[in-house]
Parts: C-alpha cells; structure tokens; sequence
C-alpha cells in the first residue's frame, strides 16, 4: 500500500491559492501545473504522480479563478506562473491556510501545461531556474480555432457553464486572448526557449488543432511529439507518454 503523501493548500503573490503535493523525500525538484480551462478544479492524479517522481507539486488557480483573488485575464496567466515561481525562489517553506510551516527545496523548476494553460508555460522558458517545459495539447496560436469548439463557443461555455469560477473584471477581457498578443505563443515566439520545450499533441484533436504545432516548433527549435490519435485530452502519466516525457527531462 502507499503511503499517503501530505498535501496543503497555499496563497502565492496573496491572490494564487494553489494545492502542493510533497514527495516522501525532497531532491529540490518542483514541478508547476497548468492545466486547461474551463476544468474541475482538482489535479490530484497528477500532482500524486509527480509526487511519487520526487517532485514537490504545485497546482496554482490563476488568478480570478476558482479559489484565487484578482481578476481573470487582467494580467495574462503567464504572468501568475512567473509570479508563483518568482516567489518560491525567495521561500525556504510553504505556509499553509491552517499556519504551519513546511519546509520547501526548490533547485529546478519543471513547468506541465496543457490546453489552456500550454502558453502560461511556453510563455515562461524565460526563468532561469525553469529547465523543462512539458506543454500537452496547448493552445500555440488563438487564431487556430478548433472544430468542435471554436473561440466563441469556448467563451460562451465558459461563461454560462463555470459563472463565477472564472471572474472577468469586464466581459471584453474574454476578447484580449483573440485580439491580442498577450496571451498567445505564436506571437512570442523569438522570446521561446524552445530547447527547453517538449510538446505533445494528436493529430485528430478538434478542439485544440495541431496543424501549428510543427512550424511553431520547428521555429524556436523544440521537441515535438504528435500522438496519431487521442483527442484532446492527453494523459501524461500513462507509461508510454512519460517515458518519452522522463527522457526529455532528464536530458541536458
């Protein structure tokens, strides 16, 4: 049976709640989730996984989201996965909501998102202490609509079936992500560390389309992998993903 692995909850720049899982043994490894939207809030699967790999595992709520303060897509969600990583730098422990302390070693930082959250991590290769980008199904380029759920219908699912799990200060926030740049890979794409980037996709998703996937790749120089099937919803822990996912990571 395996032992249970201790869990507490967190706030990070004051407004990101975020859930961390510990391994059983710190080895200054810490991984950062970013994953989709609209979403059910809990990642325990993963966050339990990467724990059981050594990795201290962090799901933050980006701000104007579920648990988290601020107002979603004020500031781009990049910008919440910088300020948590920011901050764990300067922290020697994590304080829960209850007041405890529990100590914290961050040495490398492994950033996993997916979907919604693929820019938040592509957007973050910048960070020094950010080794490996692991980016599952992940939005390149908003202009790139999906088949089964274009922008439109995203925003409107988003709206009417979370309400106010995703709190927008104005309703023409939603628009930024189309609209602009700020939240969207294929414009950053000389600011991309691509050789920390390894990006998995599958050629038949109809909601996050693939057909960016290789000349963005091919033009900041990152690792690719299109999965000949799948859909959108790729599970990084089923064995024959993480194998190719633990190689990458641990190359140099």
């Amino acid at each position: 049976m395996k032992k249970a692995l201790i869990s507490v909850r967190t706030r990070f720049a004051k407004d990101i709640v975020a859930e961390v899982f510990f391994p059983e043994k710190q080895i200054g490894k810490v991984a950062i989730l970013a994953i989709g939207a609209p979403t059910s809030s809990p990642k325990k699967e993963m966050l339990q996984f990467l724990a059981r790999k050594g990795y201290v595992a962090i799901f933050p709520r980006y701000r104007g989201t579920w648990e988290s303060d601020g107002w979603f897509l004020q500031k781009s969600p990049a910008q919440d996965i910088y300020d948590v990583v920011v901050e764990l730098q300067k922290r020697k422990s994590v304080v829960d909501i209850a007041g405890e302390k529990f100590p914290i070693k961050v040495g490398v930082v492994h950033l996993f998102g997916g979907s919604f959250g693929g820019p938040a991590v592509l957007l973050s290769t910048h960070l020094s202490i950010v080794k490996k980008v692991i980016a599952t199904s992940p939005i390149i380029d908003w202009s790139a609509e999906g088949e089964d759920e274009p922008f439109d219908k995203f925003v409107r699912f988003s709206c009417l079936g979370y309400g106010g799990v995703y709190r927008t200060k104005q309703k023409s926030d939603w628009q930024k992500l189309m609209q602009t740049d700020f939240y969207n890979p294929v414009a950053h794409a000389k600011k991309i560390d691509g050789k920390k980037v390894f990006i998995i996709h599958a050629k038949d998703d109809t909601i996050v389309p693939c057909d960016p996937v290789i000349p963005f790749a091919e033009k900041i120089g990152a690792t690719y992998y299109l999965k000949p099937t799948g859909g959108h919803h790729i599970r990084t822990t089923h064995q024959f993903l993480w194998k190719k996912i633990a190689a990458f990571l641990k190359k140099r």
